[in-house]
């Protein structure tokens, strides 16, 4: 049989019939959770021979928020803001972002995207895409981000070892990601174990879940 979400929500449903199972409304929400994560990797799959790396990435910028949780002080809930997105150093991404973020929303919140070249204009982004040309910068960007609500994402070799939340890798032809648990606590952010899980981890920690 054709495994299709009809299948798996007919299921669910079957099962949340037998009185015995009184824990069905938690079942439920995992299923959405692991149904959440195969879209997350559905780029990878599917649709990657259409896309280039970049493109790619720009996507995953936003299937990661997903399963990250922002402190109050983000504002995250307030839709009247915009969510940003922070590029600095050189733009790997060309006019993808802003194309692809033109009409789409991260977390129902209308996306701005600011390319900065200076760490002093970090203040105030959600997500902080650092290029590989900031190698020589990175200290200095981690220091500054190190205890505070930024989603910092890299795609150099040992950006999350140094510091930073999420790193991009490529195993085998394929684009995957690590996290730095022990980072991610510094920040204040909180990550779903559902994307640990599917992250290599670097330096591991306990992490708000």
């Amino acid at each position: 049989m054709k495994i299709t979400k009809h299948n798996i929500f007919t299921a669910v449903r079957k099962y949340c019939r037998i009185p015995a199972f009184s824990q069905c409304p938690r079942v439920i929400r995992y299923i959405f959770l692991v149904i959440a994560v195969f879209h997350l990797f559905l780029p990878f799959g599917t649709f990657a021979q259409n896309m280039d790396a970049y493109t790619m990435k720009a996507i995953f910028l936003e299937r990661f928020t997903r399963f990250v949780e922002w402190p109050p002080e983000a504002a995250i809930n307030d839709k009247l803001q915009p969510f940003i997105i922070a590029v600095i150093g050189k733009n790997p991404f060309g006019t993808k972002l802003d194309t692809i973020y033109s009409t789409r929303k991260i977390r129902d919140k209308k996306v701005k995207i600011i390319y900065i070249s200076n760490v002093n204009e970090i203040a105030g982004c959600h997500l902080l895409f650092v290029s590989k040309s900031e190698k020589n910068e990175l200290h200095k960007i981690i220091s500054l981000t190190r205890d505070k609500p930024v989603l910092t994402i890299g795609d150099a070799k040992g950006f999350a070892e140094k510091g930073g939340l999420m790193n991009f890798y490529t195993h085998d032809n394929l684009i995957r990601f690590e996290v730095n648990e022990k980072a991610v606590r510094e920040s204040g952010l909180c990550m779903s174990y559902l994307l640990l899980k599917a992250a290599r981890i670097v330096k591991p920690g306990e992490v708000c879940q």
